[in-house]
């Protein structure tokens, strides 16, 4: 996903108008209507007779598309319904639209319910005539058994030439191995970056960089491009998905991916950071509701502002895509003698690779320790997401 960081520059556009010798240019003037700066979310509908789309229930007038931060000659002619794409604008025109699929590849096999594109198998019906074409897959990370994966959106056929033959995937980066330059997205594509051009230009929140970031990013949200070679993704570049809507205003479409105990602060889409406080507006089905319908697996759209959410509506007719249910014990652990499981007053825990350790706590010191553990329900098992040392 292209990274971009402006400033939050929304404010009136005064006109002078001169005549009789009197100045009227500090008289109040109508605003000049404003959008958020930066947009995500779906192509809903295509009018390229007024060079017009609607995102997000919203119409944008196009001023150039984009795809891998490269203009596209065919600009809107491009673009379909269902492709998930990033705006960037302050007015109403003057609209850059870029493309930004979850993958990018060949279709190399298709069942009755799934199909496997740069590796990974995905739940959903296609055509089989499909099958070793060129498609662009628009995806959402949703919550599942194994962690984080993809609630597909959209599978439109393409022609590789228009965009520059290049292969793309995005996922949970896990397995790291700094000595062999791979890592894997998901539980199934191995990524080989050791050709990567940019490696020494990624950087992270704080001063590391390069290879250290990925360090940093185990488990976080990644993009990269290159080629399929004998089933390993020869990646050209990575990029880490992490943004933070500090300085911006946003609006946003997608699935929350971890929110906290308290409700106060959220992840969308695995890569996007909002809190919430009490001014914040929550809406479903056409009424205000309170913070406690949000979960892990809605479906929402948010605006922000700074970071901070002005408004979420919870979408009525998919309200929570995983089915998941979360929970929060407090108390003291106890090993249950078999490797990933242990209590916390009676309720019987598990671990899995996607479970986050704080305070300096891991499995083998986990017994005996005071602990608040929070986590999903998954097929009626209590899965730790995090386990963090108890508040005195």
């Amino acid at each position: 996903m292209k990274k971009i960081t402006l400033a939050t520059l929304i404010g009136l556009v005064l006109t002078g108008c001169g005549g009789g010798g009197g100045d009227d240019s500090a008289a109040p003037q109508p605003p000049v209507e404003t959008k958020p700066q930066l947009v995500m979310g779906t192509i809903d509908r295509i009018d390229p007779v007024n060079n017009e789309i609607t995102v997000n229930g919203m119409p944008y007038q196009v001023n150039d598309v984009e795809y891998a931060n490269k203009p596209l000659a065919d600009g809107i002619a491009l673009l379909q319904p269902q492709m998930m794409v990033e705006l960037t604008a302050l007015t109403k025109s003057n609209v850059t639209v870029s493309i930004e699929p979850t993958m990018v590849g060949i279709i190399s096999d298709i069942t009755a319910n799934t199909f496997v594109v740069n590796g990974v198998t995905l739940d959903y019906k296609l055509d089989p005539e499909l099958a070793g074409e060129w498609v662009m897959v628009s995806s959402l990370p949703v919550v599942t058994e194994l962690g984080l994966g993809y609630k597909v959106l959209s599978v439109i056929k393409i022609e590789k030439d228009d965009f520059g033959n290049r292969y793309e995937l995005e996922g949970r980066l896990t397995n790291l191995n700094e000595e062999d330059q791979t890592f894997k997205i998901g539980a199934s594509t191995l990524v080989n970056f050791s050709k990567a051009a940019n490696l020494g230009e990624i950087e992270c929140d704080d001063d590391r960089q390069g290879i250290q970031c990925l360090t940093n990013a185990d488990k976080q949200w990644v993009e990269v491009s290159g080629e399929m070679q004998g089933g390993i993704f020869m990646a050209d570049e990575v990029e880490i998905d992490s943004d933070d809507a500090e300085g911006q205003e946003v609006e946003i479409e997608g699935i929350i991916t971890d929110i906290n105990s308290d409700k106060t602060k959220f992840t969308l889409n695995a890569r996007n950071q909002f809190s919430i406080n009490h001014q914040t507006k929550i809406e479903y089905n056409d009424q205000y509701v309170d913070k406690s319908m949000l979960a892990i697996g809605s479906f929402i759209e948010v605006e922000a502002l700074n970071g901070v959410a002005q408004e979420i509506e919870l979408d009525s007719d998919d309200s929570n895509v995983s089915g998941f249910r979360e929970f929060e014990y407090n108390g003291t652990a106890l090993s249950t003698g078999n490797n990933g499981s242990f209590t916390v007053d009676g309720n019987l825990i598990h671990i899995d690779a996607y479970t986050e350790f704080d305070d300096y706590l891991n499995e083998d010191t986990l017994h005996g320790q005071s602990v608040e553990v929070e986590g999903v329900i998954i097929n009626g098992k209590n899965v730790a997401r995090e386990i963090e040392r108890e508040d005195n």
